[in-house]
């Protein structure tokens, strides 16, 4: 690697960890004083808070990445351009595709890393979150939800098993309850579906299997009251980030084989591919505005009469353009993100949209690069 290469990539890992870790920090900060009013009545210390606050950081370091590349590569490239230290490596014969070189492994490497954090660290801090936060408002976990599979207790005590719950639906199949009393299992309740109708639970197909009367009786439909509204017990469900594309692609197996679709989910499975890659193609992008543009962004900006020099406040610029099109990008990705949850778009295609477009952009502007 030459020398030039090696400073321009340890000025990127560095600004890109200050700015990532930044930011995630503050967002997290900001996420913990805003549930502090929840917590307080509990009288929590300071290290729960502490816990609360980092493992929120994994989340908004997979989100603000993007961002981070982008900010630090326009920075990073337009600081070497104010410094004409660009001009210097052309005025010696030096060919940017090949100064550029460790970028592209570096996009490479930033995207597995992205993809990484969103299938392993992400679930896993996300899980130890919602733990913690029931640990210091001292409440005991009701609900165990993966996969579709519900496990929970009843207001009567009983043992609640569910093979596939439809949260979006409130909707159950497969359906087991277990009564205990001093002497054990007394009664076992078996329905083929549960659905909640005029607040509670209406069983369909019912099987009681009565223990200590030794017998077994049959029902159309049974109205069971022991079971918590979905209201209450919805909060404890899996939310999409903790679970992993495995536990996300096993779910949607099984509602397709039950004979439901939820348009979500295919969506949000397609979005834990999308997302990481964008960091790659941002990485082109702040290379390419910086060097592809190097007369025709600064002469735009000039001729708008935002700044009165060609190169003067470069910093601020390099941060306002990154700024704009990582918000264009998020506004862009959440609109079609929502557009395919609501099925007006593919559910599978709604995410890969905007990548895409950003994709395309990029490698089209890295190739304009003038050697």
């Amino acid at each position: 690697m030459l020398k030039i290469q090696k400073l321009y990539t340890m000025e990127f890992v560095k600004t890109l960890t200050v700015l990532t870790l930044g930011l995630s920090t503050v967002f997290s900060i900001l996420v913990l004083i805003d549930k502090i009013d929840d917590f307080l009545p509990y009288s929590p210390g300071a290290r729960p808070l502490i816990m609360y606050m980092l493992l929120g950081m994994p989340r908004f370091v997979q989100y603000l990445m993007p961002m981070a590349i982008l900010l630090s590569s326009l920075f990073i490239f337009s600081q070497a351009l104010k410094r004409h230290e660009i001009t210097a490596i052309k005025a010696a014969s030096g060919k940017m595709k090949k100064v550029l070189k460790p970028f592209v492994g570096m996009g490479l490497v930033l995207t597995l890393f992205a993809f990484v954090l969103g299938e392993i660290a992400v679930p896993a801090a996300v899980r130890k979150l919602h733990a913690l936060k029931d640990s210091i408002m001292q409440k005991g976990k009701r609900v165990i939800f993966k996969e579709g599979r519900l496990y929970m207790r009843g207001k009567d005590g009983a043992i609640v098993r569910v093979e596939l719950y439809m949260p979006d639906r409130n909707l159950s199949q497969e359906v087991s309850i277990f009564q205990y009393d001093a002497g054990g299992l007394k009664e076992r309740i078996d329905a083929e579906t549960a659905e909640w109708k005029a607040d509670k639970w209406e069983l369909k197909n019912v099987v009681i299997h009565d223990i200590a009367g030794s017998k077994v009786i049959e029902k159309k439909s049974l109205v069971y009251e022991g079971i918590e509204s979905p209201g209450i017990f919805q909060e404890d469900l899996w939310k999409v980030d903790e679970m992993t594309i495995s536990e996300l692609l096993r779910y949607d197996r099984r509602l397709n084989k039950a004979g439901f679709r939820n348009t979500k989910l295919p969506a949000d499975i397609n979005s834990r591919l999308s997302y990481p890659l964008i960091n790659f193609f941002m990485l082109l992008l702040g290379i390419s505005l910086s060097l592809g543009g190097e007369q025709k962004l600064f002469e735009w900006i000039s001729h708008a009469k935002i700044l009165s020099g060609k190169h003067a406040n470069v910093g601020v610029i390099s941060t306002g353009l990154g700024l704009i099109i990582s918000l264009a990008y998020w506004f862009g990705y959440s609109l079609c993100l929502s557009l395919g949850y609501a099925g007006t778009i593919p559910p599978g295609l709604a995410p890969w949209i905007v990548p895409v477009v950003f994709a395309g952009a990029s490698i089209y502007l890295y190739s304009r690069i003038p050697e």
